[in-house]
């Protein structure tokens, strides 16, 4: 008898008959699994090694086939496709069951599951609902979850009722049962795809055009602080993994920091180090936070931080290491403009617990970042670009100033440089980075 049960394939909607079917099989399964596993109950799932997979998939088969011979002996209704029942159930038990098709499909960016009845997939960009799927009710949805966070030591009950959680993959995970939600159990699976790992590719996914990938790889070379604004969604991450491929030189020393592993600037660059945020563990213990790290990350020496995201009082932290001598550092911040972007670093900053004014942080802030680029996703045409690079010349009246040195040509659709001169030309040049503006023939008009 083969022992492999077929790879996830596209979803096709399963009859009342064969579901019921498939549960009365899947008991047997789990049952079956857990006195494979010894005092491992079957629920931990996630946990087998490929040993123990191997000799699952063989005990699927050996349930699915037996229930073949006897639903034929007794004339009952055979399985219509016994290869994706098997690939069902073996879903169930160590993947993410009725959901792991969309897991594995590379255009599927993101899985919704309102309630059990109500699952939707963002798939390219585009969030469609899926009718024909669903969990048999509320508590297979939340037991889902239940199994998902187990082996990475958190949990989701009533005192515990939300939970933000990072797969082995490095999906992420959120969820949330009540008393946190009025009815249902709220899961939500955001995949981290990165489509691009150099400007170039940026440029011929249609993101920016050659001309700003070629000043964005001068700049950054030349150790220009850089600020990625975008929605939730834009590309932010991806971008700022792009910016960071351009830190070439072997004299570069790199320290990441982010909440959720995604930039892949470890694999990329010759001297790098990579540190990931953890949350605290059942008891509450164990937490490290972003601003512990980016302070650790002073002392490792490096020349550059890359902070995935700020998202609270690390704002201070990432302003103060731009500030003295990590220049051309880069990171990653939610604002819907440039000077939307500017004014939530300072805010954000204004959260550590050393307190600064509004005036001094934003002073400090306009001194500090050089660049801001702002990222837009475009629900029309499904794509992620960027619309605006924005550098920073100082204060005016306690207001963060600047000036767009490449902005989006309505008429043509396209990014192009303004005819502005960057300031940072002369910090390119003083590196000797070769650059050059481009023709006046991109100038917008």
């Amino acid at each position: 008898m083969a022992t492999s049960v077929p790879n996830s394939a596209e979803f096709a909607p399963v009859g009342a008959m064969d579901r019921a079917a498939e549960r009365a099989v899947l008991e047997d399964v789990r049952a079956a699994v857990s006195r494979l596993l010894g005092e491992r109950p079957a629920t931990a799932g996630l946990t087998a090694d490929a040993d123990e997979e191997e000799r699952i998939r063989a005990l699927i088969l050996e349930h699915v086939a037996r229930y073949q011979r006897r639903a034929a002996m007794t004339n009952a209704p055979l399985f219509a496709n016994a290869d994706a029942v098997a690939t069902r159930l073996f879903d169930g038990i160590l993947r993410l069951g009725i959901l792991q098709p969309f897991m594995d499909s590379p255009s599927i960016e993101e899985i919704i599951c309102n309630g059990p009845n109500r699952i939707f997939v963002i798939e390219d960009g585009k969030k469609r609902l899926l009718p024909d799927l669903f969990f048999d009710d509320d508590e297979e949805l939340r037991q889902l979850v239940k199994r998902l966070i187990g082996p990475i030591g958190r949990r989701l009950d009533e005192s515990s009722p939300m939970v933000d959680a990072r797969l082995s993959d490095g999906s992420r995970l959120n969820a949330a049962i009540p008393p946190a939600t009025t009815r249902w159990c709220s899961l939500t699976i955001r995949k981290f795809i990165l489509r691009a790992h150099s400007l170039d590719q940026l440029v011929e996914l249609g993101t920016l055009t050659a001309s700003a990938a070629q000043f964005l790889d001068a700049a950054v070379q030349a150790g220009v602080n850089i600020l990625v604004s975008g929605s939730t969604g834009a590309g932010k991450t991806t971008l700022l993994n792009c910016l960071g491929a351009s830190i070439a030189s072997t004299d570069e020393r790199v320290v990441t920091v982010e909440e959720v592993a995604e930039l892949q600037l470890e694999r990329q660059l010759p001297d790098c180090v990579a540190l990931q945020a953890r949350a605290g563990n059942i008891e509450g213990v164990g937490e490290i936070r972003i601003r512990d790290l980016v302070r650790n990350a002073l002392r490792m020496r490096p020349t550059r931080i890359v902070v995935g995201e700020v998202r609270g009082p690390e704002a201070l932290d990432m302003l103060l290491a731009m500030n003295t001598g990590h220049d051309g550092s880069l990171t990653s911040i939610h604002g819907n403009s440039p000077r939307d972007a500017l004014d939530r670093l300072s805010t954000l900053a204004m959260m550590a617990e050393e307190r600064l004014s509004g005036e001094a942080l934003t002073k400090m802030a306009a001194r500090t970042i050089e660049l801001v680029l702002q990222v837009r996703f475009e629900p029309r045409t499904a794509r992620r670009r960027l619309v605006s690079i924005f550098e920073v010349t100082g204060l005016e009246s306690d207001v963060v100033s600047g000036q767009e040195l490449w902005q989006v040509d309505a008429a043509r659709d396209r990014l192009v440089w303004s005819g502005v001169q960057p300031r940072c030309l002369a910090k390119i040049a003083a590196k000797g980075v070769a650059y050059a503006l481009p023709p006046a023939a991109e100038v917008t008009g």
